[in-house]
Order: structure tokens, then sequence, then C-alpha cells
């Protein structure tokens, strides 16, 4: 092969070196601009990117956040990131805040497969990170969110109290306000302090409401019954368990708001096929066996309080179905 041959294949090879890192960019600019409103475009959009094996390390690592970010507004698992995460963790220097967003979702994967402890030290790495980057707002709220209810799930009651403190100051929206209220009624919940609980869950739906937000103020209606009904305010808590379900988008309301309803309904005594009604509809939803049993339980009770003994004994006989299911996968 002849010099020019030679420089006339490099120079061809080199074209289509800067092309393609041309379009990568591009496609990677396209997939920022879909992630808030279109998540589920941006991911499709991230699927049919190179394989990794032509892409640079620096175009990898940002690859592996805004996959990890797509994956997760999606609210899919985090999974199928796990690698891709400890790429960028190996590539971003220890300084970065693009490590921050790394540790963020990689202590989100922790969450989800139950390992609280690894999760609390990685999302508290990406705190200490963002420090430097004050600027950092909506990273520095998501990681403090996450923080603060993986405290709270494991019983650091305290911590959470202080992790949801410090997102609440970094709340700007009244969607955003509204969410990190209702984590700190929570917490006043578990505390007994029923003056708090209410005030601040009440807060929390005034601030849903101004963002007319639906599924927000539904999820703040329903925190409110919980509230109420964790507090024995009956009539507060069926008021604002109907209108959690009237606030939230037809079609995607949650199973847990309809057997929410329908053991108010029960426990007052009153229209107990109503009860019936919305047990099964949440019995329809749940796919945790823990929480199926706790609905056919439900349903059992009410159908001999009746006296519908053929329908109460198939209920109870799903639910020793179901312990016997759990039992078996325990041992």
């Amino acid at each position: 092969m002849t010099k020019i041959h030679i420089l006339l294949v490099l120079s061809i090879f080199l074209l289509y070196s800067c092309y393609s890192r041309e379009q990568t960019e591009a496609s990677f600019i396209q997939v920022e601009s879909l992630l808030e409103e279109h998540p589920d475009s941006a991911l499709q959009l991230l699927q049919t990117l190179p394989t990794l094996q032509e892409l640079s390390h620096k175009e990898s690592a940002r690859y592996a956040l805004l996959l990890a970010r797509a994956t997760d507004k999606c609210e899919k698992s985090l999974l199928p990131c796990d690698s891709l995460l400890n790429l960028a963790l190996r590539y971003y220097d220890d300084d970065e805040k693009e490590r921050a967003v790394a540790l963020l979702y990689k202590g989100r994967l922790e969450i989800e497969i139950n390992s609280p402890k690894e999760a609390i030290t990685h999302l508290q790495e990406a705190l200490t990170i963002l420090k430097d980057y004050p600027k950092e707002i909506e990273i520095k709220r998501h990681t403090l969110s996450s923080l603060g209810n993986l405290y709270f799930d494991v019983n650091y009651y305290d911590e959470a109290f202080k992790a949801y403190r410090e997102l609440y100051k970094c709340c700007i929206t009244d969607k955003d306000k509204s969410v990190a209220l209702n984590s700190f009624s929570l917490y006043y919940c578990t505390q007994d302090q029923k003056d708090s609980a209410i005030i601040i869950q009440r807060k929390a739906l005034d601030y849903a409401l101004d963002s007319g937000d639906s599924s927000m103020i539904s999820i703040s209606e329903f925190n409110l019954s919980i509230s109420y009904d964790e507090f024995e305010e009956a009539d507060s808590a069926l008021y604002h368990a109907r209108n959690a379900i009237k606030w939230f988008p037809q079609g995607k309301i949650p199973g847990s708001y309809y057997g929410h309803l329908g053991s108010l309904l029960y426990e007052r005594g009153e229209n107990k096929d109503s009860a019936i009604y919305y047990l099964n509809k949440n019995l329809e939803d749940t796919k945790n066996i823990a929480g199926r049993g706790a609905v056919l339980l439900s349903l059992y009770d009410i159908e001999k309080d009746l006296g519908n003994y053929k329908a109460a004994s198939a209920y109870l006989e799903k639910h020793v179905e179901i312990l016997d299911s759990m039992y078996s996968t325990e041992q």
C-alpha cells in the first residue's frame, strides 16, 4: 500500500471517528433535554446508542449517569445499571459532582436490593462532595430524600428528622415542599406528637394544592388520612381517604388507597358492602404477598360478620395458602 493510500485510510478513519463523537454528543444532549418531561423517550434513545466498546471512557461514564437517571425516572429497576455505575465511580474523581450523581443512584440501587448499610455510606459520601457544589440543589435534594427515607425505614428516626429538615431547606417549588413536609409528618407520627403531625401534614396539603399537581394532592390527602387514623379520629380519616381517591388521576389509583378506605369503613362498622368492594380492588392491585394476606384476612372477618360463611371460608383458605407460601420461602 502506498503512502497516499495509507494517508487516505487514516483520514477516513479520523473523519468517521470525529463524526461518531459528534453524533454521540448530540444524542447525549438530546437525552438530557428529554429527561424531565419524557424520561421514557430518553431511555429509548439511550438504548439506540453505540455499545460501550465504541465509546471512550468519558462517554461511557456519562452514558452510565444518563441511563441511571432515565431508568430511575421511569420507575424501573436500577439493577441493570449496576456495572455501569461502578464504571462511573471508577472514572470520576472523589471531588467531582458527577461522582455525587453516581453515588446517589448507586445508593438507590442498594436500597432496592436491601443493602441499607452500603446505601447509607454512598449517600453520605455524595452529600460530602456536594458541600463544594452549593448550586447543585437538585442532586442534593434527591440525595437527602433517599437518605431520609432510608433512615426512616431502618428506624433511625432522629437521623431521618435531620435529613428531612435539610431536605426542606433545598425545596424551591410548592410540590417539592409538599414532598418534604409529607415525610416530616410521618416522623412526628412515630413520636406520637399528634398536633405537630397534623399541622405539618395540613401544610403539606396546602403546598400540594398550590402546586396544582393532582397526584401530589392525593398523596397529601392520603397521608393526612393515615395521620388521623393513627390518632383515632375516624371521621377525619375517612373524609381525607375519600379525597385521596378523588384527586388521584383515574386509572392510576394505588390499591393501598382502596384498601385503606375499605379498612376504615369496616372499622366504623358501616357500609360493609362498600368495605368489601374497596378491599377487593386493593387485592386486584396488590402484588406483595404479606399485603395480600392482610387484605384477605380483613375480607374474611367482614364476610363472617355478615354471616356469609362460604365466602369467608374461601378468603380464609387463600390467606392460609399465603401463610404457607411465606413460611416455605422463609425456610
